[in-house]
């Protein structure tokens, strides 16, 4: 009866680690460089063969209320270690190495149950209440990103959080593997407060850290005539640019649009609000 309950919690500890978890088990080194250069990562993961294009247009998690998931913000062990989460949002800052993880755990299930999708602005954090929403920062080129935690881990040495590698390509930290960062919980009732102005509905049409690549895209939307020149901005957004097109009136003319855009003129875009 002993060896059942000890397989059975060995069984639980594991999918609490969600995806991470193998992670170590395969290897406990730092993450290495594959042959073609697409990056540093372990040696079991990486990227998929095919990239999506428009991968540093893809925009940070949008911050928003969600109920705390009650099954995976419970005490857990892994490895010999127990780990106790956050059961609310409460002010959290930390300062550690970010890791990223891609393939091998891409279409798996997180802690909280739901698929992991390596392209989308996600990440994994030891004891961070699940989901909640953070601002990486990397200290090295402070470039910044949203993420929405929503899995359990890195368990490797002094990693503090694992990216997506959406997130991972935005702080430019795929190729070293792994890299210094700030990590801060957002705090939805402060953002409430300081903001009370209703969102607009926008096309991202592209997000760049070069201007003159803004520029360029502004140019070749003008020069299509699909859109007003009034309707099309340039935003500033910390150390990149935000080419948007808006705004509308409603989500369903904002994707009439923006397929437009994708099925005649290869400007693949995504709705935002701002």
């Amino acid at each position: 009866m002993n060896n059942i309950k000890g397989i059975i919690f060995l069984l639980i500890a594991l999918c609490l680690a969600g995806c991470q978890t193998n992670n170590v088990e395969n290897n406990n080194e730092d993450p290495v460089t594959d042959s073609k250069s697409k990056g540093a990562y372990y040696l079991d993961d990486g990227p998929e063969e095919v990239i999506p294009e428009n991968l540093s247009s893809i925009p940070n998690a949008i911050p928003k209320k969600e109920p705390l998931n009650k099954f995976s913000n419970r005490p857990y062990k892994v490895f010999g270690k127990t780990y106790y989460p956050m059961t609310s949002l409460k002010p959290y800052t930390a300062t550690g190495y970010a890791t990223w993880y891609g393939k091998k755990y891409h279409g798996n299930k997180t802690s909280i149950g739901e698929v992991y999708d390596m392209y989308k602005m996600t990440a994994a954090h030891k004891t961070l209440p699940l989901p909640c929403y953070v601002k990486v920062t990397n200290l090295k080129n402070d470039k910044t990103v949203i993420v929405r935690v929503n899995d359990r881990g890195p368990f490797v040495k002094d990693r503090i959080i694992d990216l997506s590698y959406a997130a991972a390509n935005r702080l430019e930290i795929i190729e070293k593997g792994s890299e210094l960062v700030k990590v801060e919980l957002i705090d939805l009732d402060e953002k409430v407060k300081v903001s009370k102005i209703n969102k607009q509905i926008y096309i991202q049409a592209g997000l760049f850290s070069d201007e003159k690549n803004a520029n360029n895209l502004i140019n070749k939307i003008k020069k299509l005539g699909t859109v007003k020149n009034e309707n099309i901005k340039k935003i500033k957004n910390e150390d990149q640019f935000q080419v948007l097109i808006g705004p509308f009136k409603n989500n369903q003319k904002a994707k009439i649009k923006k397929d437009e855009l994708s099925d005649n003129f290869f400007i693949n875009g995504f709705i935002v609000k701002r």
